[in-house]
């Protein structure tokens, strides 16, 4: 990836965002809670669905259930169901939550941090065992609760590594981005937001983009 027009930490410093945490659902829990098992479960249901719509399931959750590994691991399916079901994929998502519980209840006696202080690696190697957990939604995490240098990346990310030229699955650009950029969190945040407003995937706003200089898309499209 030599060819880039711009490099990340150029990308990132030309895209002048005003970062507002209520924007991202993981790291308003973990910010007002400290606690990666609810920041967690909170990742699980932001998963193909607004943060904003997440939350109201969450809140609910928390309301009616109580966000914890005990109450959850002990939680009526159907209860959970009920509680999330506003959102994508909740039937899936039900299962996973109550799954994670149990095991976070039964291995490490309802401590997640036990698990996530150890090693990041052994931590997404056991969380992404679980069915409906994969790399993104431990990456989120281990970032935003546990300051573990990783670069979760979501569809926006894939979207705009790949316009500026930044190719490969996820371990690739998770990578690239990750030993690219001074702030992971801040570089992050940084392009969800800008995926979400500007490099979007259907009629991104090309010609007032901050990084339209950068991107081998927008090239592509003016023909040269």
């Amino acid at each position: 990836m030599d060819d880039l027009k711009c490099r990340p930490n150029q990308v990132i410093s030309k895209l002048k965002y005003n970062i507002n945490t209520s924007d991202f659902l993981t790291l308003e829990v973990c910010l007002k809670t400290r606690d990666p098992f609810k920041s967690l479960v909170a990742t699980i249901l932001t998963q193909n669905t607004s943060d904003k719509s997440a939350k109201k399931a969450f809140d609910l959750l928390e309301s009616k259930v109580g966000v914890t590994p005990s109450n959850l691991s002990n939680a009526d399916l159907e209860v959970i169901k009920f509680c999330i079901k506003s959102i994508g994929l909740y039937n899936n998502k039900s299962i996973t939550i109550r799954e994670l519980a149990r095991f976070i209840q039964e291995t490490y006696h309802g401590d997640i941090n036990k698990l996530l202080d150890v090693d990041p690696e052994l931590a997404r190697k056991e969380l992404t065992r679980i069915k409906g957990i994969g790399n993104k939604t431990v990456d989120v995490v281990l970032l935003t609760c546990k300051g573990y240098k990783t670069f979760p990346v979501d569809t926006h990310i894939f979207r705009i590594s790949k316009r500026l030229g930044i190719k490969g699955n996820y371990k690739v650009v998770s990578e690239f981005w990750k030993n690219s950029v001074y702030d992971t969190l801040n570089a992050h945040l940084i392009l969800i937001t800008h995926g979400r407003k500007t490099c979007k995937a259907i009629n991104p706003k090309c010609e007032s983009c901050m990084i339209n200089d950068c991107c081998r898309y927008y090239d592509g499209l003016r023909g040269s």
